[in-house]
C-alpha cells in the first residue's frame, strides 16, 4: 500500500514538473530581428539623397534616422515607419554633411541599428574621357570634366539634367564633346538652370581655346559630292559627314545652353578649327533654342549643310564670325544677336583670332575642297534667318579692315530679314561674287529690310543697288536703336527703340512656314527682340571677356 502510493508521488511530481517547463517554454520571449546591413546613401540633387538597404527578414518595416553636420550625435527620425528598403530624403542643406542609420522593426521588437553611413550634399566632380557608347544621364550634383576628345556614339543619347555644368580639360588640348551621326544630346535646361559648358579656369583667367566645344554631326544633306569628307580637326580624330539624305533627322535639342571659352586652332593656322557650337549636316529636325556662346576662338555657330533649326540665339565676343554657313546650309533661324566689342586674346598655344571676321558669313561651297564646285554643288546654301541684331566694334584700332557684316559669297543663296547692322568697321552688307549675284537676280538671294547705323560703309562698291538701299533704313548711332545704355556690356538690353521698333516686313509664306512645328513669327519690329515682350535673353546668358 505504501509502495503503491509512494508510486503514485513520483508520477504527481512528474506531472507538475511537465507542466512547469511546458508554462515557461510557453512565456519565451520572441528574438528581435537582425539590423539591417548594407545602407547606402547615394545623392539624387544637390539637395536630396537617396537611402537603400538590405530587407531583413521577418522585418515588418524600418525606422531611418539622420543626423548633420551641425549635430553629429542627434539623429532623428525621417519617413515614418516605412515599409519598403528605400527611402529619398528630399530638402536637405547643399553642402552639409548627413549621417544616416537605420533599424529593423518586427511587431513591437525592433533591432539594433545598422552601420552610421555619412554624405556631403552638394557638387561632386567626374571626369569623361573615351566614348559614350551607351545611354547616359548627366545630372546637376556633379561637375564633369570633358578630357580629350569625348565622342557619344550612334545609337547613344546623352541626356544632361538642368544646372549640369560641364568644364574642358585645360591640361589636354582641344578637349571636346562629339555627337557622332546616329547619336543624340538632349541637353533641357531653364531659364534659372541653365547647362553650361565652360573652361576648366577660374573666372578671371578664362581665355578663347580652353578646351574645344560641342560638335554635332547628322545626317543631313551637304552639297559636296566626294565620299569622305571630314570635319575639321585632327586626322585622328576628324570623322566623315558626307552621303548623308536625311534633313528631317534629329540629333537631339539643346535648350537654355551656354558654351563659353572654346574653339580650338587643330591646324596651327591652316584653317582647321574648333568652335563654339560645329553643326555638320545636322537634320532640321534637331532644334537649337536659347543658345549661347561667349567668347570663343574661332566662329560662334558654324553650319556646314544640314537643315537644322534655331532660334533665341546669342553670340558674344567671338574670334572669328558669329554666324557662319556652307555647304549647302538650309535651316531656319529668328532671334539671333551678334555683339563685339574688342579683339580677343586667346589661350596661349590655341591658335590665334581671324583676320577676318564678320557678323555673318554666308557660303555656298568654298573652291578647292573635295567634291565642291561652286556653280554646280547643289542645293545651294538656302538658310532664311529673320530677326537678327549684330553689333560690331566700331572704328576699333588693331581690328581687321576686313571686319564686315554680311557676307555673300561662294554661290549661297538666301533670305535675310528684319534685321540690324551696326558699328561694323568695314561693309555692313557685301556680296563677293558674280555667281553669288546670280542668285539675287534669281530671287535666291536677298537681304530686306535692315536697320543699318554707324557702319564703316553701308554697302560694299554697288552693293547698295543690287540690294536697293531704299529697302533699308539708317540710324545716326547705333545706340539709338536700343532702349537707353542698350549697349552696355554691364546690362545689355536688345529691347529696340527709334527705327528699329517699328517697320518690319512680312516674310513670305514660304519661307516662314515649317519652323519649330508650326512658321516663323512675323514681328512689327526689326533685330532680335521686342518692344514690349519678354527680354528673352535675361537670366541664363553671360557677358564676360574672360
Amino acid at each position: 500500500m505504501r509502495k503503491e502510493l509512494r508510486t503514485s508521488g513520483r508520477w504527481a511530481a512528474a506531472a507538475i514538473a511537465l507542466v512547469l517547463v511546458t508554462a515557461c517554454e510557453d512565456t519565451v520571449a520572441p528574438t528581435p530581428p537582425a539590423a539591417p546591413t548594407n545602407l547606402q546613401v547615394t545623392q539624387l540633387t544637390l539637395t536630396s539623397v537617396r537611402a537603400s538597404w538590405s530587407a531583413v527578414t521577418g522585418a515588418t518595416g524600418y525606422v531611418l534616422e539622420r543626423a548633420d553636420a551641425n549635430n553629429p550625435g542627434v539623429f532623428r527620425q525621417v519617413g515614418g515607419t516605412l515599409t519598403e528598403t528605400t527611402f529619398d530624403d528630399t530638402g536637405l542643406t547643399e553642402g552639409l554633411t548627413y549621417s544616416y542609420r537605420v533599424k529593423a522593426v518586427a511587431a513591437a521588437l525592433e533591432s539594433g541599428y545598422s552601420a552610421v553611413v555619412s554624405i556631403a550634399t552638394g557638387v561632386q566632380a567626374a571626369t569623361i574621357s573615351g566614348n559614350i557608347t551607351a545611354n547616359r544621364t548627366l545630372t546637376a550634383d556633379t561637375v564633369y570634366t570633358l578630357s580629350g576628345y569625348v565622342k557619344v556614339a550612334n545609337g547613344a543619347t546623352l541626356t544632361i539634367e538642368p544646372g549640369t555644368k560641364l568644364v574642358g580639360d585645360t591640361a589636354v588640348p582641344g578637349s571636346s564633346l562629339w555627337i557622332l551621326r546616329g547619336a543624340k544630346i538632349i541637353a533641357v535646361g531653364t531659364a534659372a538652370k541653365p547647362i553650361v559648358f565652360t573652361s576648366a579656369r577660374a573666372p578671371g583667367q578664362r581665355a578663347p581655346g580652353d578646351w574645344g566645344g560641342l560638335v554635332i554631326i547628322g545626317n543631313g544633306i551637304i552639297n559636296r559630292s566626294a565620299t569622305t569628307i571630314l570635319t575639321e580637326g585632327p586626322a585622328t580624330v576628324s570623322e566623315n559627314y558626307a552621303g548623308g539624305t536625311d534633313n528631317n533627322d534629329s540629333s537631339g535639342e539643346l535648350k537654355y545652353v551656354r558654351i563659353e571659352f572654346a574653339g580650338y586652332d587643330v591646324s596651327n593656322g591652316a584653317g582647321q578649327e574648333l568652335n563654339g557650337l560645329s553643326s555638320y549636316a545636322v537634320g532640321g529636325g534637331t532644334r537649337y533654342e536659347y543658345v549661347e556662346v561667349l567668347g570663343g576662338l574661332d566662329d560662334s555657330f558654324e553650319f556646314w549643310g544640314g537643315a537644322v533649326q534655331g532660334r533665341y540665339l546669342v553670340s558674344y565676343e567671338s574670334g572669328d564670325d558669329h554666324f557662319d554657313w556652307t555647304e549647302g546650309f538650309v535651316g531656319k533661324l529668328q532671334y539671333l544677336v551678334g555683339f563685339q566689342t574688342r579683339r580677343l586674346t586667346p589661350r596661349a598655344g590655341a591658335g590665334a583670332v581671324s583676320s577676318d571676321p564678320r557678323m555673318i558669313e554666308a557660303d555656298g561651297c568654298e573652291p578647292g575642297l573635295a567634291g565642291c564646285t561652286v556653280e554646280a554643288s547643289t542645293p545651294y546654301s538656302n538658310p532664311t534667318v529673320a530677326n537678327f541684331t549684330l553689333v560690331s566694334v566700331g572704328q576699333l584700332d588693331g581690328w581687321p579692315s576686313d571686319g564686315n557684316g554680311i557676307v555673300l559669297r561662294r554661290g549661297s543663296a538666301g533670305w535675310l530679314q528684319n534685321g540690324i547692322v551696326a558699328r561694323v568697321k568695314g561693309n555692313a552688307i557685301d556680296l563677293r561674287d558674280a555667281w553669288t549675284d546670280s542668285l539675287r537676280l534669281r530671287d535666291s538671294l536677298a537681304v530686306r529690310n535692315v536697320v543699318l547705323a554707324e557702319n564703316g560703309q553701308n554697302y560694299a562698291a554697288d552693293d547698295g543697288l543690287k540690294f536697293g538701299s531704299s529697302s533699308h533704313s539708317t540710324a545716326a548711332t547705333a545706340a539709338e536703336l536700343f532702349v537707353p545704355n542698350g549697349l552696355n556690356p554691364a546690362s545689355l538690353d536688345w529691347t529696340p527703340a527709334g527705327a528699329a521698333a517699328g517697320g518690319a516686313a512680312t516674310l513670305p509664306a514660304a519661307r516662314a512656314a515649317g519652323f519649330f512645328g508650326g512658321t516663323m513669327d512675323n514681328t512689327p519690329f526689326v533685330g532680335a527682340a521686342s518692344l514690349n515682350g519678354p527680354k528673352w535673353w535675361q537670366g541664363w546668358t553671360l557677358y564676360a571677356i574672360n
